[in-house]
């Protein structure tokens, strides 16, 4: 026989608690342990200022309640229904015996308390998440300012498209992941709402001071309404969709390492590294395997988030609550052991530098700038001229001419089919197809390495004047 409520007679089914029950107090003993006791301390402090327990009381129930941590506390069906907010509450009576104040625990639910204790989670799993980012962000500017001229081809479509940098390139996910960080500081910002003092749904029969528990677990202000503070699961929701952006982000980026690895610019040590079980000229690169294989789950958490709240009444639900966010702590997990490994690619990966320049000498690079040359220097319109150009290029290719073997022959034979009558010299066609002159571009944000380290330098201020506002936040949750 229970003895928690009088509305039902017999304990959980066996088979409930042992899949759904247990699981979930389990995850909760292990990661909000911790915040329900500073929960209980705060509200007892409040329980005091009330007028409902006196000082002596309080003193004793928060003696009882610093002693609960995880090997005090267990699931028990007949005890606690294999509730945690129960499981606190028995321990704290068995510690005082028959001396528990009558009214501690009056007007109070476990539906606001949960929803403290999760968006207390979440807050610190989205700092550590976000220092995740900003520690990647890091490594990709430093791997940025040691190859601003190195060149390496660019593809579009798969194929061999322009002569980049990694420096460019890297510098191009920092931007992303910069904004994802912007993204998290205004998800915290909208979790860190106190829930604590809203009840049920509709809110408490006594004076609770809502903006004196808020402030003293750490949140900048209570949530506004009680009804939001119980129902809305809009922070994990956000905070999901934020990591699943991020999963999809860092898989294209993995993808981009492994082709570089397949054509040779790059390379990790053996440590980093596989081998097959059959074939042993075979150098594996399976860590880069791992890390799109996780951005999968990344992203397929969200989804789960997602549906477990769809078609739910906006209220307190077991089904929006506790199974739509069954996974949120393997989320975090996930996306903080992938942002590791990438990091890790990141600060081993050696350059080839000999095969990145072998391949942009070899490579017809130059053909964009060889057409817009002709256009703006002998007025052949912009099509002729891409016609012109790629018919000089595959004349070349066919008689095994590198570009810095095209001669002005072929340029005026080609230019002279088509109805002009153009004479270069061999240094301007030798020039048009180098590698210095495709990768200075003029405009900002190319390639071009002034450009490249104007950009680096501003993002470097950038993401520390976001790392100064993460600092705040993390400087007030504690005071």
């Amino acid at each position: 026989m229970i003895h928690l409520t009088g509305r039902i007679t017999k304990e959980p089914n066996d088979f409930i608690n042992q899949h759904i029950l247990e699981p979930h107090f389990a995850f909760e003993l292990e990661h909000l342990t911790n915040h329900y006791i500073e929960i209980e301390l705060v509200m007892n402090r409040e329980y005091e200022r009330l007028g409902l327990i006196n000082h002596k009381e309080r003193l004793a129930l928060d003696e009882a309640l610093k002693k609960v941590d995880i090997s005090v506390i267990q699931a028990d069906p007949s005890q606690n229904m294999s509730d945690m907010s129960f499981a606190i509450e028995k321990f704290v009576e068995s510690q005082l015996d028959s001396c528990v104040p009558v009214r501690w625990h009056s007007d109070r639910s476990r539906n606001d308390v949960q929803s403290c204790a999760q968006a207390m989670f979440l807050k610190e799993q989205v700092v550590e998440l976000e220092q995740k980012v900003a520690d990647l962000i890091g490594i990709l500017i430093n791997r940025s300012q040691e190859s601003t001229k190195l060149p390496l081809p660019g593809k579009t479509h798969y194929q061999p498209a322009q002569v980049i940098t990694p420096a460019f390139y890297f510098l191009s996910i920092v931007e992303e992941l910069t904004h994802i960080r912007k993204v998290l500081l205004n998800v915290f910002d909208y979790i860190d709402q106190c829930p604590l003092g809203s009840g049920a749904m509709a809110g408490l029969e006594y004076a609770w001071d809502r903006q004196r528990m808020a402030e003293e677990l750490g949140f900048r202000k209570p949530k506004d309404t009680a009804l939001a503070s119980i129902a809305s699961k809009q922070g994990i929701l956000e905070v999901a969709a934020a990591q699943g952006n991020l999963g999809v982000l860092i898989s294209r980026l993995a993808t981009d390492l492994m082709d570089w690895l397949i054509d040779g610019y790059i390379d990790l040590p053996d440590e980093l590294s596989g081998i097959s079980s059959a074939m042993p000229q075979k150098k594996n690169y399976p860590i880069m395997e791992r890390i799109r294989g996780q951005n999968a789950h990344m992203i397929s958490f969200y989804t789960g988030i997602a549906l477990s709240q769809k078609n739910t009444p906006f209220t307190n639900l077991v089904e929006t609550a506790k199974e739509g966010g069954k996974y949120v702590g393997e989320l975090f997990h996930t996306s903080k052991v992938n942002l590791s490994l990438m990091r890790i690619v990141l600060e081993n990966l050696s350059f080839i530098e000999e095969k990145m320049l072998d391949d942009c000498a070899k490579g017809f690079f130059g053909g964009f700038a060889f057409a817009n040359h002709l256009t703006r220097e002998y007025d052949v319109p912009n099509r002729k001229a891409q016609s012109i150009v790629g018919e000089i290029i595959r004349t070349a290719i066919e008689k095994g001419v590198s570009p810095s073997g095209v001669e002005n022959v072929l340029v005026q034979e080609v230019c002279h089919k088509h109805g002009y009558s153009i004479r270069m010299d061999q240094e301007s066609i030798l020039a048009l197809f180098s590698i210095p002159h495709n990768v200075n571009k003029q405009t900002s944000g190319s390639t071009n390495p002034a450009s490249v380290e104007a950009l680096l330098h501003e993002y470097l201020a950038v993401n520390h004047e976001i790392g100064q506002r993460w600092e705040k936040r993390n400087h007030l949750a504690k005071s």
